[in-house]
Formats: structure tokens, sequence, C-alpha cells
């Protein structure tokens, strides 16, 4: 679960964090574990040489197409894992981490897409990851899926956009503030400071993880202009989400909504790469879409990919028969609290039951809430026979400022089944002052390191002295 986000002090680390918002999952502190997922069919993973370094994939299910997914910017694969769980085993997923990234190996900067779409060509051609591919790309992922598609035509039979990034993002970011002035506002400094970074990086700044020059880039994606009628479903966050990017300094609520209308407006505009497009807009989820509203990516995936089987006179599975008789059972929640760090942590442990042991999820449903939080969804990682007889997953949220929540929890099997839910009330108390006990030791440490350096000096001084004398 994902709770409330995270505010950063220094101007260049906001900058770095909101690159990865923008172009990435936003708003939040995970504490969701990251022990292996449950298991699926056909699972394989390994690293490729694409031209003196090598990449990390992994892959898992059965079925054509084969499904691509390409994360947002600086982001592993790992962040599609719920989007993984939810799709099952057919067809089959594949998800691999760019250079400098994850456990792939680093490549020269600065980049461009066109490098790394090239990366990704030869990564499937050296990999055991059979063709034809459809292509879903979050953020700055959508437009590498945008460029890529428009590359290798032949190879792609199908596009899903979720939340994508824009190559004209950063301006239109600048036109919706104020004139530059000598003493703006913090806030407009930091937006503008943003958007610059967005349009005009060169790739070579410490903080650019992956050393993507923007400025070329951008130009590669904006010379996309058709994919004719390939299939392509477009997923956007809710219009309703006031946070537009995590982490950042409030404006103005005018300019904010300007803004959101902007990325609504640049959304839309993808519709038009193609003349078979689809729109799935998003109930709650800010930019992170394939976290914080997994099932809706899911579905626009499977749209897709229905699309081209039905091309090509594959008839769709039938509906599995009465799955509606072994829906999980949430038999019980329990609470422990504790303080951490002057933060006030909720651990919910949720029993439940699954008579045939196919739970995936425990899916975390913010009612309401006094505060801008985001909550994701929780992976059931307890073996099928465990299930059967009751399993137990343990949930957490961490208050970082004080707020009341209302949150509903619900298990989720891959039959398609859901439980009952059951309400959970919060009352979040503010941080408490905490020093961390490893900063003391380490104060301490520098200061009797200090003491020594210093009483050594003072002493030499004195033999010297001693032997002028």
């Amino acid at each position: 679960m994902n709770t409330l986000p995270i505010k950063h002090r220094d101007s260049h680390a906001r900058v770095i964090t909101l690159y990865i918002l923008i172009f990435l999952l936003i708003t939040a502190c995970s504490t969701s574990t990251t022990t292996s997922p449950p298991s699926f069919k056909e699972a394989v993973s390994g690293k490729v040489d694409v031209g003196g370094y090598e990449l990390y994939y992994s892959c898992a299910g059965v079925g054509s197409p084969t499904v691509i997914l390409e994360a947002g910017g600086p982001s592993e694969s790992s962040v599609w894992e719920l989007v993984r769980v939810y799709m099952g085993d057919s067809p089959r997923v594949c998800a691999y981490d760019r250079a400098n990234l994850g456990k792939s190996d680093s490549a020269p900067k600065p980049r461009t897409f066109s490098d790394m779409t090239r990366d990704l060509h030869t990564l499937l051609q050296e990999a055991p990851i059979e063709g034809p591919y459809v292509l879903v790309g979050h953020s700055m992922g959508g437009m590498l899926v945008q460029l890529y598609a428009s590359q290798y035509p032949e190879e792609v039979v199908g596009l899903v956009l979720v939340d994508s990034g824009h190559p004209d993002m950063g301006e239109r970011l600048l036109a919706l503030l104020p004139p530059e002035t000598a003493n703006e506002d913090k806030s407009f400094k930091e937006w503008r400071q943003y958007g610059i970074y967005l349009s005009e990086s060169k790739g070579q700044e410490a903080y650019a993880v992956e050393g993507v020059d923007a400025t070329v880039s951008n130009e590669q994606v904006r010379a996309v202009k058709s994919l004719g009628d390939l299939p392509l479903a477009v997923v956007t966050r809710s219009p309703n989400n006031p946070i537009m990017v995590g982490g950042m300094p409030d404006l103005p609520d005018e300019i904010n909504l300007q803004l959101m209308q902007q990325w609504q407006a640049m959304q839309t505009e993808f519709e038009g790469l193609s003349t078979n497009s689809t729109h799935f807009t998003a109930v709650r989820s800010g930019h992170g879409v394939q976290a914080e509203e997994p099932r809706l990516v899911v579905e626009a995936i499977r749209h897709v990919v229905d699309e081209y089987r039905g091309v090509i006179g594959i008839v769709p599975e039938p509906p599995a028969a009465d799955v509606s008789s072994h829906e999980p059972v949430i038999t019980g929640i329990t609470e422990r609290k504790r303080w951490e760090n002057g933060v006030l942590v909720f651990y919910e442990e949720i029993y439940f039951t699954d008579e045939q042991g196919d739970a995936i999820t425990v899916i975390n449903y913010l009612v309401s809430s006094t505060a801008s939080a985001t909550l994701i969804d929780d992976i059931v990682r307890e073996p099928s026979e465990k299930q059967k007889q009751g399993a137990i997953l343990t949930t957490s949220i961490h208050c970082r400022k004080e707020y009341e929540a209302v949150v509903e929890y619900s298990v989720f099997d891959a039959a398609g089944n859901q439980s009952r839910t059951e309400t959970v009330k919060f009352f979040c108390p503010a941080p408490r002052s905490y020093l961390n006990p490893f900063v003391i030791s380490g104060v301490v440490l520098a200061l009797v390191l200090i003491g020594i350096g210093s009483w050594l000096v003072v002493h030499r001084l004195q033999r010297m002295q001693k032997t002028v004398m």
C-alpha cells in the first residue's frame, strides 16, 4: 500500500524526483514487499548483449501476441508488478530494464530515444521473446513505444499508452507560468526549472540517471505523425485528481487547473495517432495509473490484444464456468500501531480464506481522506494451500502528516472474484520530532575524531616547541 507523498527539501533533489514522478509513479512512498511475485507459466529471465552492454529482461505467461512493458523514466521494470499479476498467464508478458537502470548494464551518456528503441529491438531479436508485439508504455515509456512502433511497424500489432509523456510538455508548462521576475515566488521558480529540464536537458546533469538528451529525443517523437490503423489504447489519469506532480510546491489553483487541462488535452491528441484508437480514463488515479488502477491498464491491454486476435481469427476463450462459488472471504482484520522514526504506522493484518487458493491481491480502496493520499493494492504471496486453510496479509499506512482516512479492503482472485469489503477508519496524528540514532552516533563519532585530531595537532606542536628550545 502507498500512503502520503514525501516533500523534498533540496531544489535539485526535487527536480530529480519530479522527473521520476511525471515520467513514473507519483505521490507516494511504497510499503509493499519486494519478495518474489506469484509464479507464472513459462517464466524466464536473463540478460542479453545489445551492443557492448547487457539488458535484463523477464517474461511469463503463454500466448500471442507478446506484451512488452516499457516503464517510465528513470524506472525499473518492477513498477509493472501489479499489472503483471492482474494479467495472469495469458498472453505472454515481458518487461525489461533499460540501460543504466536496475539489473541492466551501464551505457554511454547522453542517450536519445532512438538509442533506447534500438536497444529494445536488439533485445527482442536476441532474447527468446517471439513477436508480434503489443507495446505498453507509461510516461516517458509512452514516447518510446510510439517511436518504436513507427520505426519497426512490421513487428508491432498494438499500442497502449499509459498516461504517456508528451514531447511538448515542457514548453506548454512554461507557457502557463507567469513571466519570470527577479524575486518570483519559489514555487514558480521550481516549476520553471522543471519545465526547462523536460524540454532542454542534454542528459549530462548529475541527476540524469538515464542521460536522456531531451532536446533531441522530443524531436524524434514529434516526427511520429501517424501509426495508420494500428490498434491503440490511450489510458489517462483521472481529471479529478488534483495532484499534478507529487512533491512539487503548490501552484495557484487557476494555474494548476490549466496545467491539468493541458495534460488531458495532450492525452487526447494521442488518439489522433491511429484511426483505430480507444480512450480509457482513470476514476481516481494520478500519473501512476499502472500502480494506482492497474486493472484499468489490464483492461486496455486486453482490449488491444483482443483486437489483434480478432483480425487474425483467434476466437476469445469462453469465460470460466461458475466462478462465483469460490469468492475469497475476509475472516477478520486486526490492527497494530507503532511509532517508527517519529511517524505512527498502522499495520493492518487481513485474515482471509480462498477455497481455490487463487487469491492474487488485496485491493486497498481509499473511500475518503482529509489529505492527499494514494493507495496501491498489495500482492498476495501466500501459497495456494495456505490460502485454503487461512492466510494473512499485512499492509500498512504511514502517518506522515495529520489526517483522517477511510479505507475499504477486499481480496481479489485470479478468476476475477472479489470478496466483500471491510472498512477501516484511520486517525493519523502529526509526526513527532525524531533524532535518528545513526545520525546521533555519526555526530558523536565525528566529534570524537575531531577531538583526537585536535589533541594530536596540539601534542605535535608542543613537541616541536620543546625541540626548538
